[in-house]
């Protein structure tokens, strides 16, 4: 409540100042503040308690529904999901805007997973752009994310055609980046209250303009702190002041970074509807537990205990709840961490048996191995992942890509363990390729992997398609291992990943025909050579040490202090 009585006594204070300039005119109340949800309050279904201690409130959002609204400032606040379900503080639904938004943003974006597009700075954007009409401006300080992120180029789509003219100041600041790119991003606007790219947008409807869809774009600049990039707002009196850059937008929706046209005609590392076009067959997102502090650990002792305290913690649960001697699910983060799937379970009163097999091996972080419960109840998300790894008998090799629309650079990372969703770093998580599948299969058969009586036949993840088509490129000798090792020497590839940047960013990777036999034996060899450096890390022989102290001096850490500080 005290943001809205701040607000509505910097509106009388600044209209009283602006009446009198000598302050004798009547102090006059401002009667627009709404206490409200301001994306609920245009539902269809919404509801007003005109008797109760709000009818004066819900007589204000009635007046101003049934206004003629042309211009909408704001700052919308920056919320995808909890961080957490022991935070059972799910965004609320919205089933009018949300339909609006899956209509227009989620139906004309090519990302898969599109749960992005709900966050409330773009359910701010789909729900202001309708409350103007075909009239007016949008004018909003917001998460900049919608600038170059994958999902959202159903967003910058539509935002170009809905809107005449379209100012957007990028503010930068991302602290999710790394390295060289962190450093060029520096400070945020808003100090440590974002870690997030800070935009200025304004948005202009105008019927009558002779252009519609004009895009004018304006980038800070690198390596600015917060008060240089303050210093650089105060200097433009006027949005005519602003130096502005007219930007083309491409048919993929890109606005800045654009990707390169050549880079669609070259064959798809993986391809879900057509999966004969492409080099794998298959491919999946790491391990999503949900609970990483309670599956994951680097001591197996440790991680059994976890999880035994942790069931019996979710057993007493279950066992309360249908006692009734509780009234709903303890979210006590000490004791449990719930997931979607978990507390769905849990309110069903199903009872948790701990996983009848052995913890397995994860790569969790580079070159950071794990124990891991691999089991479909303690953990959220598998995806494909079970066709990779059924058993820990069933030995397999594949790289994991750090992603689309990630933070992070391009890479990709050779592994022979279980991945964990995040092995590369932050964002929504990459995709791993492996070199085989595996099906299960009822019966004997030569080829077949046997696991307590359970048969599995290893499927190569190399198409035949592939094969035949790299084969008359770059010669008959050529084998399916052979192709995934190219790929991987290909992928880092300084003049591959430069090149295509931008594409890299925004779908899978690609792989291009190579005009020199060659040079697909040289990446090959390249791509074996990084794979054994990858893999066998942890047998490496340690580079030798070479002691720079005097011969017969001691040295000893007094205190310890970061790198350049005195």
């Amino acid at each position: 409540l005290l943001a809205y009585y701040v607000a509505a006594i910097n509106i009388e204070e600044t209209y009283h100042g602006l009446a009198s300039a000598d302050g004798s005119a009547d102090y006059e109340p401002f009667p627009g503040i709404v206490l409200t949800d301001t994306f609920q309050s245009s539902e269809d279904n919404d509801r007003y308690d005109d008797k109760g201690v709000f009818g004066d409130n819900n007589d204000r959002v009635k007046a101003q529904n049934a206004l003629d609204i042309r211009v909408i400032v704001g700052n919308p606040p920056y919320s995808a999901g909890q961080d957490s379900a022991n935070d059972n503080n799910q965004n609320l639904k919205y089933p009018y805007l949300d339909a609006r938004i899956a209509a227009t943003y989620a139906a004309r974006s090519t990302a898969q997973n599109k749960n992005s597009l709900y966050d409330s700075y773009i359910r701010a954007i789909r729900w202001a752009s309708d409350r103007i009409k075909d009239k007016g401006v949008v004018a909003f300080v917001s998460n900049g994310g919608f600038l170059d992120g994958n999902t959202a180029d159903g967003l910058r789509k539509s935002l170009i055609d809905e809107f005449s003219s379209l100012y957007v100041f990028n503010l930068r600041g991302n602290a999710r980046t790394s390295g060289e790119q962190r450093r060029k991003e520096k400070d945020g606007v808003f100090g440590e209250g974002s870690r997030a790219t800070v935009a200025i947008s304004i948005l202009v409807k105008n019927p009558d303009a002779a252009e519609h869809g004009r895009l004018l774009y304006r980038d800070i600049g690198d390596y600015l702190t917060r008060e240089q990039k303050l210093g650089f707002l105060t200097e433009y009196v006027s949005i005519d002041g602003v130096p502005w850059e007219i930007l083309e937008p491409n048919a993929a929706g890109d606005w800045i970074n654009q990707r390169d046209d050549t880079f669609s005609t070259f064959t798809p590392i993986g391809d879900r509807d057509h999966t004969d076009a492409a080099v794998f067959t298959a491919y999946s997102r790491g391990l999503a537990t949900a609970r990483d502090a309670w599956v994951y650990n680097s001591s197996r002792a440790g991680l059994e205990s976890n999880v035994d305290r942790m069931v019996a913690f979710y057993n007493e649960q279950v066992e309360s709840l249908a006692a009734g001697t509780i009234n709903a699910l303890s979210n006590d983060t000490t004791r449990i961490a719930w997931g979607g799937g978990l507390r769905q379970l849990g309110e069903r009163r199903t009872h948790l048996d701990k996983p009848q097999g052995d913890p397995v091996t994860s790569t969790y972080r580079p070159f950071n191995k794990q124990h891991v419960y691999f089991d479909a109840q303690l953990n959220e998300r598998r995806y494909q992942l079970p066709k990779m790894f059924p058993t820990p008998e069933q030995v397999n090799l594949g790289f994991y890509y750090v992603g689309m629309g990630s933070a992070v650079p391009f890479s990709v990372l050779m592994l022979d363990t279980l991945p964990d969703l995040h092995v590369t770093g932050a964002g929504s998580g990459g995709q791993f390729f492996p070199r085989y599948t595996y099906e299960k299969r009822a019966g004997d058969a030569e080829l077949d992997i046997f696991d307590g009586g359970a048969p599995y036949t290893r499927v190569d993840n190399v198409t035949d398609e592939i094969l035949a088509e790299y084969r008359g490129l770059y010669g008959a000798e050529v084998e399916k291992d052979d192709i995934f090792y190219f790929v991987y020497g290909l992928l880092h590839s300084p003049d591959y990943r430069a090149t295509y940047a931008a594409d890299l960013k925004k779908m899978l990777p690609r792989i291009p025909k190579l005009a020199d036999k060659s040079d697909f034996w040289e990446f090959m060899e390249a791509g074996m050579e990084l794979s054994d450096l990858h893999l066998d890390y942890e047998d490496s022989e340690p580079y030798p040490l070479q002691e720079l102290r005097p011969p017969g001096a001691n040295l000893r850490v007094e205190k310890m202090r970061f790198a350049g500080k005195a």
